[in-house]
């Protein structure tokens, strides 16, 4: 599935989706981030990452290898990793199919006022992107894990 690209080059987003493999467009200031100076870049543009497996990814947060790889890996630890960025709004990707996790599971979300939403992977990864344009402060951990 091929996923619009935003053109705000400061966040990431998410560029396309397949079961196994989410290419992100990284924010022109991470991928840059080891460069001296960003007068030395000719024309700052984001790069694309593709990242194989589950992750967390907000519009300024990029957190790898989030250890769920379907919701009965799901633990209340994960949970707490995303909780710690504050968000407004959780999408919570099952990967290829909609699963629904223990209710006990997202009380801690519901406990902070914080809004989740439960869908397939590719449904999260396109609902995210949406809500990131809108200037919503979300995010999205994403269960994707590579098929053999």
């Amino acid at each position: 599935m091929q996923v619009n690209l935003d053109r705000d080059i400061h966040s990431y987003t998410i560029r396309a989706y397949e079961p196994g493999a989410i290419a992100l467009t990284v924010p022109w200031s991470a991928e840059n981030a080891s460069q001296p100076s960003p007068e030395k870049q000719t024309s700052p543009s984001p790069g694309v990452k593709t990242i194989s497996g589950s992750f967390i990814v907000s519009p300024r947060h990029l957190l790898r290898d989030w250890p769920p790889a379907s919701i009965s890996d799901l633990q209340a630890e994960h949970i707490e990793a995303i909780i710690e960025l504050q968000p407004e709004l959780v999408l919570l990707g099952t990967g290829t199919q909609l699963t629904f996790p223990p209710p006990q599971l997202l009380a801690a979300l519901y406990r902070q006022r914080i809004g989740v939403e439960v869908m397939d992977t590719a449904a999260a990864c396109r609902t995210y992107n949406i809500l990131m344009t809108e200037g919503r402060f979300v995010v999205a951990g994403l269960m994707n894990p590579v098929e053999n």
